[in-house]
């Protein structure tokens, strides 16, 4: 048996979330600002999820998207899974830094202006 060195941990900060059991079922309720406005955090899953759309233009589907999307950013330390993708899709997490610039790679060099000037549209 070979010793492997661990993968860098990624820790985000806690969300304001509660757990509400209804039926039986435990389910995650995220609790927003109900003026109507995405907080940062929100804005930028938005974001990257539209921006995982635009890497890859020729996915017809959310779980064809997440196929290509967890093959091209696997790595041998670092897999992802389709599973997480759709996460990412559906804004449910936040994506470590390291997929964030790989898939700015993969859409292209003017999504950076979106980071830039957000009030632009390309």
């Amino acid at each position: 048996m070979t010793a492997r060195t661990p993968c860098a941990l990624s820790h985000s900060a806690p969300a304001h979330r509660s757990r509400v059991q209804h039926a039986g079922v435990i389910a995650e309720m995220s609790f927003r600002k109900s003026s109507g406005q995405l907080s940062p955090e929100d804005a930028e899953r938005a974001w990257f999820a539209s921006l995982l759309w635009r890497a890859f233009p020729e996915a017809d589907s959310e779980n064809d998207l997440s196929e290509l999307a967890a093959e091209v950013l696997t790595s041998d330390c670092r897999p992802v899974t389709a599973r997480t993708v759709r996460n990412w899709l559906r804004q449910e997490n936040t994506p470590h830094f390291r997929y964030v610039l790989a898939v700015i790679a993969l859409a292209g060099s003017e999504t950076v202006f979106q980071i830039l000037d957000p009030e632009r549209r390309s």
